[in-house]
């Protein structure tokens, strides 16, 4: 009994965070390097790469489905000219839990695996997100991806 109780006690802040969420949000290069430069130590080419990535990447947030799109993007990393080739996915997703400053979401078979999300709000237009895409060498740099809302 008192877990059904629980239970019907957080379904509200469930609700709550997806609300948070809807709408498309752009990543915020500015902001995003101004965390960078303050906060990591980071090699040339580590450095190249996200002062040529951030500000290209939009989330959207819609029902139960998350828009995950980048444009291609021509950037120079150690001074070598280098393309990265642009994606337009959707993948379903789910509310875990929230609070009044952010939102757990797992992400089902986001680049072949679930993924949890754990979004930070700073106001109702501008939260945060930790890369830890492994891919490109960004795990553990303490990184911060910014975006605002744009809608």
């Amino acid at each position: 009994m008192r877990v059904l109780l629980i239970f019907l006690l957080l379904i509200p802040f469930a609700g709550n965070g997806a609300d948070r969420l809807h709408g498309t949000w752009q990543s915020d290069h500015d902001k995003s390097m101004a965390f960078v430069k303050e906060h990591t130590v980071l090699e040339s080419k580590q450095l190249d790469f996200l002062n040529g990535t951030l500000g290209h990447l939009q989330l959207s947030f819609e029902g139960a489905r998350m828009r995950y799109k980048i444009s291609d993007v021509d950037l120079v990393i150690v001074g070598k000219p280098r393309h990265l080739v642009g994606m337009d996915e959707s993948y379903v997703y789910r509310v875990l839990g929230s609070d009044q400053d952010s939102v757990a979401v797992i992400v089902e078979k986001n680049h072949g695996r679930d993924r949890i999300l754990h979004i930070h709000f700073v106001s109702d237009d501008v939260f945060w997100l930790y890369s830890e895409e492994s891919d490109y060498g960004l795990r553990d740099l303490n990184f911060r991806e910014y975006f605002r809302r744009l809608e």
